[in-house]
């Protein structure tokens, strides 16, 4: 076997993802907008990551986020690809990034939009990329609200990551990150720790039955992610974010993980808050883990790791109001050294 083109690695790797009922119970019929948009969304001949972010009530339908880790200079989208951000690659392959920053073109397929996309960086510690990925995507003027923003963020609350959603009310400029070990502790116990964050940052969406909910997750979380939206105007609107890491979740570990696990106790505890059903149960199987061998163009043999990951699980509370629960599976591959 050749090495496998970038669409046929996705397309075994959904069908895993999908295959034994759950493209029926957790994805629906998605796909069939989300694949010619992922081949819009690629560019350069590396492995993108593919985030399948899907609903745990409600209609079966997944969101889509193509992330590139790293865009070879002058590489280009095919013609009428790329959603008219060929500018934003150009300066990420060009921008002599770390290695832990990436990239990437998100879809609301779920929703049907295929043709406006959102854009997503992570910059991780390297603050001093947020602006010129703005700049590269023309919306350069909005730097100073993030950094304004940023400004406020207490210790334990660092920015690591962030997205704008052009094609969204307000046009939210997202801001993420992931909260220290300690702080995450600190609310857990305590969920006036969360409010005095909220405070500091200028965040007033919050009441004492949503600081609880925030609370029992952490307790349950062995690590979290945080997400603000500020708005066109720089105001901080009224959505906040909270997930549940599963990045350390092993393929072979999955079972265990939603069965015993951290993750059992997580999806019974938004199932009982009514924010998901029991299609969780469905999502240890979808876990895969294999390395597969391909011949290089020199006659030499190569292999590629390919997986269905755990990503994480997620809740907003939009003033005040939890949202139904969301779930990411990522699928990865990636070619290995050696």
């Amino acid at each position: 076997m050749h090495k496998p083109s970038q669409m046929t690695v996705f397309d075994a790797l959904y069908g895993i993802a999908a295959r034994d009922g759950r493209e029926e119970a957790l994805f629906g019929r998605s796909i069939e907008l989300a694949r010619p948009a992922y081949q819009k969304a690629l560019i350069g001949d590396g492995y993108p990551s593919a985030y399948l972010e899907f609903p745990l009530l409600g209609e079966p339908r997944f969101d889509l986020l193509c992330v590139h880790g790293h865009v070879r200079p002058g590489a280009t989208f095919e013609p009428g690809a790329g959603f008219g951000y060929q500018a934003m690659f150009d300066w990420f392959s060009g921008a002599g990034v770390a290695d832990d920053v990436s990239c990437g073109i998100e879809l609301d397929c779920g929703d049907g939009e295929t043709e406006r996309a959102s854009v997503y960086l992570q910059q991780r510690i390297h603050a001093e990329l947020v602006a010129p990925f703005l700049e590269s995507i023309g919306e350069g003027a909005r730097a100073w609200s993030y950094e304004a923003v940023c400004s406020r963020m207490p210790t334990g609350l660092p920015p690591a990551y962030v997205g704008l959603f052009p094609g969204r009310p307000g046009s939210p400029l997202r801001i993420g990150g992931y909260l220290s070990d300690s702080a995450r502790r600190a609310c857990a116990n305590s969920p006036r720790e969360l409010a005095r964050a909220f405070d500091a940052i200028g965040f007033c969406a919050y009441d004492g039955p949503m600081l609880g909910r925030c609370a029992e997750f952490m307790g349950e979380a062995p690590s979290v992610d945080f997400q603000f939206d500020i708005m066109a105007d720089g105001s901080l609107g009224g959505t906040f974010g909270l997930s549940l890491s599963f990045n350390e979740t092993r393929p072979r570990e999955a079972h265990a993980c939603m069965e015993v696990g951290y993750g059992a106790d997580l999806m019974s505890t938004l199932e009982d808050w009514g924010l998901a059903d029991d299609r969780w149960k469905l999502i240890a199987d979808a876990a895969f883990a294999r390395h597969v061998g391909f011949e290089r163009e020199n006659g030499g043999e190569g292999r590629l790791a390919l997986c269905v990951l755990f990503n994480y699980a997620k809740i907003k509370f939009t003033d005040c109001n939890p949202q139904p629960a969301k779930f990411y599976l990522v699928l990865q591959a990636s070619e290995l050294s050696g």
